[in-house]
């Protein structure tokens, strides 16, 4: 089976950051060329949440998942939630909520 007749999607990737700014379109070529057609980068807090809805509004086959990682939720405020809120409400690009989770063994 040729990568022409796969469709794979990435389902959680975190490519915005300055790791991959380099060969950013070679990176994304490599992933076409092994049947990576839908990718969905994925915030983990609202910088990076912000960076993923941004890459998916420049990529077409690029979405986004918004969201707070467990690991930093008692450090968010009611204003990054209501940010997160409309990150995820404002762009038919953002496709889900996450990276979020109920971690009861490191956040104590």
């Amino acid at each position: 089976m040729s990568s022409e007749e796969i469709h794979l999607t990435d389902s959680h990737a975190h490519i915005y950051g300055n790791e991959f700014k380099a060969d950013f379109d070679d990176m994304l070529a490599r992933a076409a060329a092994a049947g990576v057609r839908t990718i969905v980068a994925v915030g983990a807090d609202l910088e990076s949440s912000r960076m993923a809805a941004q890459l998916a509004a420049d990529h077409e086959h690029i979405y986004a998942a918004v969201g707070i990682h467990p690991h930093d939720a008692r450090g968010v405020s009611e204003t990054d939630y209501a940010a997160i809120e409309e990150l995820a409400t404002g762009n038919g690009k953002v496709v889900a909520i996450g990276e979020i989770g109920l971690d009861f063994y490191r956040d104590r």
